[in-house]
């Protein structure tokens, strides 16, 4: 089960994610992040209260931050736990998307 919600910090769109970003719940994700990456030029997901995040969880960030490229907008992965930051070293995504402890200004 995911939890969304979006707020608007220091000129950054932040969409907080709560809970698992699996197989059931990565499209929702994805369109979370595509629609707020469509209509605010910076984007943060702040992953500080990411239980879990699999492979389908992964392929809706980066088909996020493919899309803020696109755009060129800001996008930022912000806080992420212990166990999602050690999936994104394993996976290797921290070396094409931008992970920060704290939400930048």
């Amino acid at each position: 089960m995911i939890q969304l919600t979006e707020e608007t910090r220091d000129g950054w769109r932040v969409v907080a994610v709560r809970g698992r970003a699996d197989a059931e719940s990565a499209d929702e994700l994805e369109d979370a992040l595509t629609g707020a990456i469509h209509s605010n030029a910076r984007v943060a997901v702040d992953f500080a209260a990411l239980d879990y995040i699999s492979s389908a969880g992964l392929r809706a960030v980066i088909t996020a931050a493919r899309a803020a490229q696109v755009r060129q907008s800001g996008f930022v992965v912000c806080s992420p736990t212990t166990r999602v930051r050690k999936v994104f070293e394993v996976s290797g995504l921290q070396e094409i998307i931008q992970i920060v402890e704290v939400l930048p200004s």
